[in-house]
């Protein structure tokens, strides 16, 4: 027998908390005390919860959203942060919408925060290796969108955060000397990543010294 999809009164009743508190904390969290919001977000996961999507639209409260713009989710890595970032956004009850333009370029680049842009979307992360002047330039040219970028030179005048390349190159580096394989290939990258430029063969050898 299906299981019954679960209520906005179901979840009130878990939490030990009204409906309109429920709804307050789907539509208005910031008026919501964090304890009071975290119980009700625990119910909501135990109760596996579906918020009505398209009556919040009807009512002009569609649900927060940021944007994700990334290459391929073919690829092993993109999809892993992708996931990573999907996951960790559902914990605040926001939803990610995803593109993938076909070039890293400004044009193309552009193109999808434009479509961003018309989804009412207003913050944006960027997981793409970009050249600082295009990174740069999508900043300038979009005030009114927080970009946040994943792959840029430290130098570069944008908002970034940036993974430790260096130290995950040389844990895969040591894991396959220790299991005594003596010979690596190093596959970095285009040379417009940050990536490629900080896992470099040389910074490989170094792992085995």
């Amino acid at each position: 027998m299906p299981r019954r999809t679960a209520t906005l009164e179901d979840v009130a009743r878990a939490a030990g908390v009204s409906q309109q508190t429920v709804s307050r904390v789907l539509n208005r969290p910031e008026v919501v005390s964090a304890r009071t919001r975290e119980q009700v977000i625990r119910a909501m996961q135990a109760l596996h919860y579906v918020p009505n999507r398209s009556a919040q639209l009807l009512a002009g409260k569609a649900a927060p959203s940021i944007g994700l713009i990334t290459a391929s989710l073919t690829l092993h890595a993109p999809s892993q942060i992708a996931a990573a970032i999907k996951s960790h956004a559902s914990l605040h009850q926001l939803e990610v919408a995803i593109a993938m333009p076909a070039q890293a370029d400004f044009v193309a680049l552009q193109a999808r925060l434009d479509e961003l842009r018309a989804q009412h979307i207003r913050g944006v992360i960027v997981s793409l290796p970009l050249e600082s002047a295009t990174a740069e330039r999508l900043v300038q040219d979009n005030p009114d969108m927080a970009c946040l970028f994943l792959d840029v030179s430290p130098e570069a005048d944008v908002c970034c955060v940036r993974f430790d390349h260096r130290d995950g190159c040389g844990a895969c580096v040591r894991h396959l000397w220790e299991l005594g394989h003596r010979e690596f290939g190093l596959l970095a990258g285009p040379e417009s990543s940050v990536s490629a430029v900080c896992v470099s063969p040389a910074g490989a050898r170094r792992c085995t010294v």
